[in-house]
């Protein structure tokens, strides 16, 4: 098929570009994000930096902070040798670990003004854990309102030892002492023995690592909305929207590779695949591996009890679609409405914003430290955190997605509760999908190279030398959707793109219903129809759920040091978003002789769909399916995964003229 999507012109979508050249302020200060963030776990390389630290003392600058109670305490706390020392390993899901990250994010995040804040994070450089510092800097300069728009480092690059084997970790120090550029090669965990190694590459990419990792930082499970002055909009649907596509997703790749989708796993039963991470921490020893079919274990300072009863608690709830208010026994907050899921996200999460977490607990978080400890639940042999116990490494364990595949069910449970949507809530009247064409979709593996600059020491006599790891990873050809839509009058639209498997493992093809759980959205976007017949063209690089490679490190610090310096210039959007998954991730791998799948694409109202005045055609940072907005409202009103998220009525779906079901074919193509 012809590649229309980059050439054809009759189209009706307008973008708005937000971008705009960076001002000699904003370059400083991107400048100085990044050097702060070069080798963490040395002293400061920049002297600058490092004499601004040693100069600065919060205590006597406490009228530049808006908290002055947590800068004294943080103050206390390390001078009394009570925090963390650097080297060691941080855990955010550890309470205290935690708790000392907090005091210090507050401290950044209330400073009145960058050069308070720039001097605190200097100070704080060389004093503080450096796995809390990347976390609580990362997590300021992502909501402060003067750094918006700055880009933060890759963070494979930040901290390489956490997305690379230990294999590669020495060949790049033995690569460093002969003082030897380098390209080292990296494996996936397992063997060809393994089942699981088939779909390592989509568990185990850096990009797929990043964004899980990125979500987190931007929506927190701590964050105090109250305290920060930043309310998390749908917070709660989006952990659960953003997770869910997470594992229909890895379903799509299980059944490209002949495997059957993931199997939920249960508290009473056996953890079928075992994981064996490869990886090491700086300091520390080897991240924990497990062996298969073992069993879920007690804490010493948790019950799998616990966990059973919390989910029994939230299984009564959703069957009685009302929860208890942690305030008042006596009253009831209902979960049979469009909120109803976000309140179901938090409780289940838990984050700050549950309703009650006394009494509904923390299935999410509790089951990522259960599953970190498994193999040591005593603390008998002083093992350090497992890859379930930091955002980062959780998506390369197989348990990741079992454990998402069982509270994903959770959150079906209460979806397939609700009230199925009517003709009339789905119907546009006047619209008419007459016809969608795709391009070919064909995906296949390339090369991807890290930069293993910030895993190696500084050693006397030795100059740093260009080391990367080699990746495998998979990537699409671009493409391109047109669809061919007739309007009665002039009217604003939502498109909403979705894909799904159309055969199950065992080559049946899957009741609409059914499928309609394990579809994958696409895109979402507004477009102006006029009256007659429309096209509209959409590129796959423009889809709101992907987002772009990161630039490296060095190309970073190089394109800004020539943006200052005048001889280039650097774009900056105050609504760009980190989180997102990878573009090149878009579409599933499919197969070498095709797979097919069931595209499905619906046009929605948009003056019904919107929560503010701003343009149709705004483009809010981009990427907001997965990981909404910070700075604005989650941009449509309409449940996420709408209309696919409720149980699917054969007689309101039947003549929606503003929907549309197409067969489409994913072909792989061997590129060695």
């Amino acid at each position: 098929m012809a590649r229309f999507a980059l050439t054809l012109i009759a189209c009706t979508l307008v973008v708005a570009v937000a971008a705009t050249p960076a001002d000699q302020e904003f370059l400083t200060k991107q400048k100085e994000i990044v050097k702060l963030l070069n080798k963490v776990h040395e002293l400061n390389f920049y002297q600058d930096q490092a004499t601004i630290g040693k100069d600065w003392d919060p205590l006597a600058h406490l009228d530049s902070y808006k908290n002055v109670r947590v800068v004294k305490e943080l103050v206390k706390e390390l001078k009394n040798g009570k925090l963390i020392k650097r080297g060691e390993i941080f855990n955010l899901f550890n309470e205290e670990h935690r708790r000392e990250m907090i005091l210090l994010f507050e401290t950044l995040f209330f400073a009145k003004d960058w050069d308070t804040f720039h001097k605190t994070a200097c100070w704080a450089r060389d004093k503080i854990n450096e796995g809390q510092f990347v976390y609580a800097l990362s997590v300021a300069t992502l909501h402060r309102a003067d750094t918006r728009g700055i880009r933060l480092p890759p963070a494979y690059e930040t901290y390489p030892h956490l997305f690379v084997t230990s294999q590669v970790i020495h060949e790049a120090y033995a690569a460093k002492m002969r003082q030897e550029p380098a390209v080292i090669h990296m494996n996936f965990t397992g063997t060809v023995r393994n089942p699981e190694q088939r779909v390592a590459y989509f568990g185990e990419d850096v990009g797929m690592n990043s964004h899980h990792a990125v979500f987190h930082m931007d929506w927190p499970f701590w964050w105090n909305e109250e305290k920060y002055g930043l309310t998390k909009d749908r917070k709660g649907e989006l952990f659960w929207y953003m997770h869910h596509q997470l594992i229909t997703r890895f379903d799509a790749e299980r059944l490209s590779n002949d495997l059957n989708e993931v199997e939920a796993l249960h508290w009473d039963k056996p953890i079928v695949e075992g994981f064996y991470p490869q990886t090491t921490y700086r300091k520390g020893g080897e991240f924990p591996a497990r062996p298969d079919n073992f069993m879920f274990h007690d804490l010493k300072d948790h019950r799998v009890a616990d966990l059973e009863a919390y989910e029994e608690r939230i299984r009564e709830a959703i069957s009685a679609g009302v929860i208890f208010d942690a305030h008042d026994p006596n009253t009831f907050i209902s979960l049979n409405n469009t909120e109803g899921i976000d309140k179901l996200g938090a409780i289940i999460e838990a984050s700050s914003c549950s309703i009650n977490p006394s009494f509904y607990g923390s299935l999410h978080n509790l089951g990522h430290i259960i599953l970190g400890r498994v193999v040591d639940p005593l603390g008998k042999f002083g093992m350090p955190p497992g890859v379930m116990e930091h955002f980062e490494t959780a998506t390369r364990d197989p348990a990741f997605f079992r454990l998402h595949k069982h509270i994903d069910n959770i959150f079906k449970e209460h979806k397939d509760s609700l009230v199925p949507y009517t003709h009339e809530e789905l119907d546009v009247e006047g619209v008419d999908i007459k016809n969608v064409e795709v391009d070919d979709l064909v995906t296949y593996f390339e090369d991807f190279d890290i930069d293993m600059l910030n895993a190696l020491d500084d050693a006397a006599g030795l100059t740093d030398v260009d080391i990367k790891a080699r990746v495998q990873r998979l990537n699409h050809k671009p493409f391109g959707i047109k669809i061919i839509a007739n309007s009665a009058a002039e009217k604003t639209v939502t498109v909403r793109l979705f894909l799904a498997p159309k055969y199950d493992w065992y080559g049946r093809e899957v009741p609409l219903d059914i499928q309609r759980w394990k579809f994958i959205e696409l895109d979402k976007f507004a477009v102006k129809l006029t009256a007659g017949e429309n096209a509209i063209v959409r590129k796959s690089s423009e889809s709101s759920v992907t987002i772009p490679d990161p630039v490296s490190t060095h190309d970073l610090r190089k394109l800004v040091d020539d943006a200052i310096a005048g001889t280039a210039t650097l774009e900056v959007d105050k609504d760009v978003r980190h989180c997102g998954v990878p573009d090149r991730l878009l579409l599933p791998k499919g197969k070498t002789n095709g797979m097919k799948y069931t595209m499905f694409v619906m046009l929605s109202d948009f003056e019904e769909d919107k929560v503010n005045d701003l343009p149709h055609d705004y483009e809010y940072g981009g990427f907001v399916s997965y990981c909404g907005t910070i700075n604005h409202k989650y941009p449509d009103k309409k449940p996420m995964g709408w209309p696919l998220d409720r149980k699917i009525c054969k007689d309101s779906f039947h003549d929606v003229t503003n929907m549309y079901f197409r067969d489409v074919e994913i072909k792989f193509e061997h590129t060695h």
